[in-house]
């Protein structure tokens, strides 16, 4: 596991504890970005896009959570949800080049998770319906407003340009440890540290994918690269407040 930098280097101090939760499952719709665009899109300069085969990779994830809890709280009490978040792969250049994620966009079909998060974050969590489906055929993932419909069935066999193996997907999405979301702060982003224990990913085969969340990177050039989906796994988010100011 990557040794990150301490927080108080990093950011702000934050009182906000850990949260924890049961990721019952989490589908990942890959897509092959344009690094220019992604340039474009990071607000500092010390965060350049994360190239695999000369492109960056953007992603919607959505979560099914179960036994969401924050602090001494035990499971037993926590709540449930399906969230969602626009995620791209970067380089955090004040670390020498580590990898980390820049999120531009969190949502949450939770009021309560709203609530806490958008503000203890001092970033927007937006309360949206969300749901993960699954009939006989296929999986069906929706974000109200229109803002994201994906349907993807189970495939026989990985295929990806980006990741030639499941094992580097996997390997990809374990070095993103350290999260940068947008803030209500001009000039400062959120920093948020994410511990995975995945199972493993299974390979998915998309039939349907559109919405406002994907559509600026359709409209850049970008490509659905690779839809994936893990179960069971066990995460802890902990949130370390604002960049410091420049």
């Amino acid at each position: 596991m990557p040794v990150l930098d301490p927080p108080e280097l990093t950011a702000t101090g934050s009182q906000l504890p850990s949260v924890r939760a049961l990721v019952e499952e989490r589908i990942i719709f890959n897509y092959r970005l344009p690094a220019d665009h992604l340039e474009r899109l990071l607000p500092v300069a010390w965060l350049t896009p994360q190239l695999v085969d000369g492109d960056a990779v953007a992603s919607v994830c959505v979560l099914r959570l179960s036994k969401v809890t924050a602090g001494p709280v035990p499971s037993l009490f926590g709540v449930r949800s399906v969230s969602a978040a626009r995620r791209y792969g970067v380089l955090d250049q004040r670390s020498g080049g580590r990898p980390a994620v820049f999120v531009t966009e969190r949502t949450t079909n939770s009021a309560l998770g709203s609530l806490f998060t958008g503000a203890g974050f001092s970033a927007q969590h937006e309360h949206l319906p969300a749901n993960i489906s699954r009939d006989d055929e296929s999986f069906l993932i929706t974000l109200g407003n229109d803002r994201f419909t994906g349907r993807a069935v189970p495939a026989p066999r990985w295929s990806s340009s980006l990741f030639p193996t499941l094992g580097d997907f996997s390997a990809f999405l374990a070095e993103g440890i350290r999260s940068y979301g947008t803030s209500r702060h001009e000039g400062q982003l959120t920093v948020l540290d994410l511990l995975k224990e995945d199972k493993g990913y299974e390979p998915l085969a998309a039939r349907e994918v559109r919405g406002s969340l994907v559509q600026p990177w359709l409209d850049a050039g970008a490509v659905l690269d690779s839809v994936a989906r893990t179960t069971n796994a066990k995460y802890r988010w902990t949130y370390h407040g604002l960049t410091r100011r420049p």
